[in-house]
């Protein structure tokens, strides 16, 4: 059943100039209604909660999580967190009813709605590196956070002044270049920081569930950051790639939302289109 969409409190923007993002997202929200089987697939950072210089304070925008409470409960659409967070971190910081699939550390970790749990292992040579890289990056006292997950070594500047992130990010460029392409080590910059990555990207968790959804059913995936591209891409011809965030940035968008009252309003339609 077709559903009609109105966007009454914000205008949602195109992307690109050429497509009339409105009507974009009628038509796509009208394939949604038609379906049993869609698939909402989002980043957390950026996207479902604002930023935070503590990461453990960190919590979605308000009413967000109901929302997708209110989706998931509906069972026709699959909802997945595709994240750089670990899986764990952000499941109990959504605090939903019931967790959702959750990708965690870029596709590294999955976590099932059920409970079970699976990782990407690292060979012994991305290890090794890894290891390398930790303690070059800890020695040289940057004087800023040093995050090391299991797959990655992460520099965080977020909250320091201009000045002070231009100083961290030459240092740190300088620290993890020389590990960058080794072992197939990626080197990435993203809002707020630098990180050294082995392993799986977000494109390849897109990827994964779309080979095992419905070739036709409607899949969307939301995020902010230049991480989030690997995942816009892979729905490329596929799917519809949303960038949510306070600034535009140019990338493989095709919809333009801004948080956090355009977010509820796109939330808001999926669950009125499942539900007509």
């Amino acid at each position: 059943m077709a559903t009609s969409i109105e966007w009454p409190a914000t205008q949602i923007e195109a992307a690109d100039e050429r497509v009339p993002a409105p009507l974009e997202l009628e038509a796509f929200f009208q394939s949604v209604a038609a379906t049993d089987e869609s698939a909402l697939l989002l980043d957390f950072d950026g996207t479902l909660a604002p930023f935070r210089v503590d990461p453990f304070k960190v919590r979605p925008w308000a009413g967000v999580a109901e929302l997708l409470d209110e989706i998931q409960q509906t069972r026709r659409t699959r909802l997945a967190i595709v994240t750089g967070r670990p899986a764990l971190d952000v499941a109990s910081q959504l605090n939903m009813r019931n967790t959702p699939e959750i990708w965690g550390l870029h596709g590294a970790e999955r976590l099932y709605p059920d409970g079970r749990f699976e990782q990407e292992e690292l060979v012994d040579d991305e290890q090794a590196l890894l290891a390398d890289a930790r303690s070059t990056v800890c020695e040289a006292h940057l004087g800023v956070r040093v995050e090391e997950k299991r797959n990655a070594v992460v520099v965080h500047w977020r909250g320091k002044s201009p000045r002070s992130i231009q100083a961290v990010r030459l240092r740190a460029l300088t620290l993890l270049d020389r590990y960058a392409d080794q072992a197939g080590l990626k080197l990435l910059q993203f809002d707020g920081g630098l990180e050294l990555r082995a392993g799986r990207n977000k494109g390849d968790a897109v990827r994964t569930i779309l080979a095992e959804i419905p070739s036709l059913a409607p899949v969307v995936y939301l995020g902010d950051d230049a991480t989030d591209e690997d995942a816009f891409e892979a729905l490329a011809g596929r799917g519809l790639a949303v960038l949510v965030r306070r600034e535009w940035r140019p990338g493989a968008a095709a919809i333009w939302l801004r948080p956090p009252a355009q977010l509820r309003e796109f939330l808001n339609a999926w669950l009125h289109a499942i539900r007509a």
